[in-house]
């Protein structure tokens, strides 16, 4: 097999092509062949050292990729050989893997494989923060950092299918354009704008009802300052490092704005599997019937994943790089 490794955390020169020995599929696990693997900000992350959830090494990156069952198991019978597969919390950066029955959701023949790579952590994320830890309502504004990203186009999507207002901010003229094309009500340039002067322009000084907030960093504490009563935060990234804004005095020096924040990771779903699967039966669902289509930035050969980091950590992306084995 091949597969991408890393021996020790640093740049994008860490990242080495090599060629292993093909995985022994066990009783109780099925062989999956990949067609296509997906490149998450967290990988960028973990090559670099600054994940909260480091592997031992050296380790293959990736953690969300489609394929074929190439080989079952002994003692596994509801799944078969030929069988169109997610894979979802294994090393995937490789042209197979071996995983337990429960790490793999059949998907349907219609289903692409780019789109299957693409969908499950984005997507899930993006429809639990508006759906399980805000249950957001039609009406309501929900402002969106990284707005360009996986995470916040597939936000576009979801947010119309449930008649919510959009406000994102990007760091490039001509990926706010693209975002707003796609359904993005308001798009701030957060390098040129005065991003909390002109979110409260937007809202009339109401504020926002809920921010998706993947940055972190220094200017975390200014989501306070955009927030409408009963305004809710949501973190779940550490793009810009872990926020330094003191939680107590930021949430106390309004107490009767009532502002909440939530840390999400989409493994607190996984840790349900029926409420994680009953939310990607929705999304498939979705899927099927066109209401919703990852935005795919660019495909890029497993051997060439270093481009791919590029793209990620120079903020190029519109939408989910794939790595095609």
């Amino acid at each position: 097999m091949k597969a991408i490794r890393i021996h020790e955390t640093g740049g994008q020169e860490v990242l080495t092509f090599e060629t292993l020995p093909d995985l022994m599929c066990q009783p109780d696990e099925v062989l999956v062949n990949i067609k296509s693997a997906s490149v998450n900000y967290s990988d960028v992350l973990i090559r670099k050292g600054d994940y909260p959830y480091m592997p031992q090494f050296p380790a293959i990156l990736g953690n969300e990729a489609a394929g074929e069952i190439a080989e079952v198991g002994s003692g596994i019978k509801h799944l078969k050989v030929g069988q169109r597969v997610i894979v979802f919390g294994k090393e995937s950066y490789a042209t197979q893997v071996a995983v337990k029955a429960n790490s793999v959701i059949p998907i349907p023949d219609a289903v692409d494989f780019d789109d299957a790579a693409a969908l499950t952590i984005i997507y899930l994320t993006a429809y639990h923060m508006l759906h399980t830890v805000r249950r957001i309502k039609a009406g309501e504004t929900v402002l969106v950092h990284a707005a360009a990203g996986g995470v916040g186009t597939a936000l576009i999507q979801l947010a119309k299918l449930g008649g919510i207002h959009l406000i994102g901010l990007t760091s490039k003229d001509d990926k706010a354009a693209v975002i707003k094309e796609m359904g993005y009500d308001h798009v701030i340039n957060y390098k040129t704008e005065n991003v909390v002067a002109r979110v409260n322009e937007i809202t009339n000084d109401k504020g926002v009802d809920l921010i998706i907030d993947c940055i972190g960093g220094p200017r975390f504490d200014d989501n306070f300052k955009m927030l409408a009563t009963l305004g809710h935060v949501i973190w779940y990234g550490i793009v810009a490092g872990q926020p330094t804004v003191d939680f107590r005095q930021a949430l106390g020096s309004k107490p009767h704005k009532c502002h909440s924040v939530s840390m999400f990771h989409l493994y607190g779903i996984l840790n349900d599997p029926a409420l994680m699967m009953s939310s990607f039966q929705t999304l498939i669902g979705y899927l099927l019937k066109g209401q919703i289509k990852p935005v795919i930035h660019a495909r890029i050969p497993l051997a060439d994943v270093a481009k791919a980091h590029a793209i990620l950590e120079n903020g190029e992306n519109i939408g989910k790089v794939i790595l095609k084995p």
